[in-house]
């Protein structure tokens, strides 16, 4: 991995300055082909940092992080702090050339249109005004309302997907930092049988996961859920303020651990525990859970779409009494805890080879639910399992 000083002594696991050059002048040659003067995005939130962090290696400031990125040049930063029109720019925030600093903050309605102020400031004095637009729901509407109103002639373009196809498709230094992860998350649900006992709360289970987590030097908490339920059913996973069943002899037990790695990329991992036997529907379950995220993996080559994935998995599922997938039944990480492409109806993107995705097939049947969920490495033959975890429904002696 890098050098520590490249980004201080400060950062655990810091990407290199070549790493950031390239995924600068991936984006930037994006904008020249589409004849765009820069892009803008703005982010505000850890488990979708795939613009500041990507960009940068730093992480999203949780106020609003906004980032005008030029056709040629270094970029300018909009971030929450204290007013100052021309901070300094610290060494570790690399391909930066000014920082400006406001004191907004989203529910504090006199602060609405600050972000978006400056911005327009910086575009009118670089005479931007062919814009592309990265993420779009990630923008806040009073930073874009402020935009259309205040730059002139402005023309907006949405080049999410560009900008999508270039993130998700991974480099060789971001393998390593996904080596990493995955290795965290095997660790992590290592840990879990021993965290699992009657007369203790899901909740309790959920704080020893993300405790641990911390521990082995992950970076953020994206999600970790932990559900029980009686004779050893099988049953959704819910998150620390609805965790509060108390575990008994004989549950089933699911468990879902989505945390980013040392470095900052997200993995996820998923597991049912029972305290006795499982139920025979149950097993069935995973098996057809198995079975159809094998398929999906197998069809999961460069140049079919989240689409046509969608459909293989609900032609299988419905043969077997279980309805059509509606919401996703897997999606590519990386800075973003979710990112495109997506398998779902809509998604029209293609896999591509060196893509890393999680495939998570959520079953429901006879009042039973089934998760099986890893995640894969898209290659010419299609997607190869990189997660290291045991493929089954553990059965813990109490």
């Amino acid at each position: 991995m890098p050098e520590m000083k490249l980004a201080g002594p400060r950062y655990k696991y810091p990407v290199s300055d070549a790493e950031l050059d390239r995924r600068l002048a991936a984006v930037q040659a994006e904008l020249k082909a589409r004849n765009l003067d820069c892009a803008l995005a703005q982010t505000q939130s850890t488990i979708f940092d795939s613009i500041t962090r990507y960009m940068t290696d730093t992480v999203t400031h949780a106020y609003g992080t906004t980032l005008i990125i030029p056709s040629e040049g270094k970029m300018i930063m909009v971030n929450h702090g204290v007013d100052n029109d021309n901070a300094e720019v610290p060494a570790t925030l690399r391909n930066v050339e000014k920082l400006i600093v406001k004191p907004y903050c989203q529910p504090f309605g006199c602060t609405d249109g600050m972000a978006g102020a400056v911005v327009s400031e910086e575009l009118n004095a670089r005479g931007f005004k062919k814009i592309g637009l990265i993420m779009k729901q990630l923008i806040s509407a009073d930073t874009l309302d402020v935009v259309r109103e205040k730059v002139n002639g402005s023309e907006f373009t949405d080049i999410t997907k560009e900008f999508s196809y270039i993130k998700a498709v991974k480099s060789e230094e971001e393998w390593k930092l996904i080596d990493k992860a995955i290795t965290a998350h095997k660790q992590l649900m290592d840990m879990v049988p021993a965290m699992i006992r009657p007369g203790r709360t899901e909740s309790e289970i959920l704080a020893d996961i993300e405790h641990a987590s911390r521990y082995i030097k992950c970076d953020w908490i994206g999600n970790v859920a932990v559900g029980s339920v009686p004779n050893g059913k099988g049953i959704g996973f819910f998150q620390n303020f609805q965790a509060n069943r108390v575990i008994e002899d004989g549950d089933g037990v699911t468990v879902m651990i989505e945390v980013s790695g040392p470095g900052g990329i997200y993995c996820e991992l998923a597991r049912t525990f029972c305290l006795g036997e499982p139920d025979p529907e149950l097993l069935d379950l995973y098996r057809t859970a198995l079975e159809v995220q094998t398929l999906v993996a197998r069809a999961a080559k460069p140049g079919v779409t989240g689409a046509e994935l969608n459909q293989i998995y609900n032609d299988y599922v419905t043969e077997k009494g279980i309805v059509p997938n509606g919401r996703f039944v897997g999606h590519s990480q990386g800075y973003d805890m979710m990112e495109a492409p997506v398998i779902c109806p809509q998604e029209d993107m293609e896999m591509r080879e060196g893509m890393f995705l999680a495939i998570h097939p959520e079953l429901v049947r006879n009042s039973q639910f089934c998760i099986c969920c890893d995640n894969f490495r898209i290659t010419p033959e299609g997607a190869k399992r990189v997660t290291v975890t045991d493929q089954e429904i553990f059965v813990l002696k109490v």
